[in-house]
């Protein structure tokens, strides 16, 4: 297991730090000795990274932390920011996401996937060699994204 926690905010009573196998935080270079301390004694290994100036973690830089570890696969469950994060940045290789027969809505509705996002078509990122399964009541889509047209056309032109 792999948390990103830029605040080093973890509970030290937190589920995932009891359940058996390994848990790596990584967190901000700036979390205090005390605070990293705390959660190694918890049964946790933890990494620092530098913050962007944002205060989120560099993810170029968690990612180069994490093949240090010998970590090349990542299965990611995250809210909407991070997503859109991992997005923006391009480390997405492949989408598994569940989509339920629920509609939530509303002007202020968290999205799965926030980050940049996209003003035009061209710059959406598509998925390709998809696949439906049934779970339950929801379904399971995936897929494989490729990158926006627009990103490949700025990128062919530099």
């Amino acid at each position: 297991r792999v948390v990103l926690d830029s605040q080093c905010r973890t509970p030290l009573d937190a589920r995932l730090l009891r359940e058996p196998g390994h848990t790596l935080i990584i967190t901000s270079s700036k979390a205090t000795g005390q605070q990293v301390d705390q959660l190694k004694q918890a049964g946790a290994k933890v990494l620092r990274v530098s913050p962007s100036p944002g205060g989120r973690l560099r993810l170029n830089q968690v990612m180069a932390e994490l093949g240090q570890q010998d970590i090349v696969s990542l299965l990611v469950e995250a809210g909407g920011t991070l997503q859109g994060a991992l997005f923006d940045a391009g480390l997405v290789d492949k989408v598994m996401a569940f989509i339920a027969p629920v509609i939530i809505g509303g002007m202020h509705a968290a999205s799965p996937v926030e980050g940049q996002g996209a003003s035009r078509m061209a710059e959406t990122w598509r998925l390709t060699r998809t696949s439906f399964q049934e779970v339950g009541p929801d379904w399971l889509i995936t897929g494989y994204p490729s990158q926006p047209q627009q990103t490949l056309f700025t990128q062919t032109e530099a």
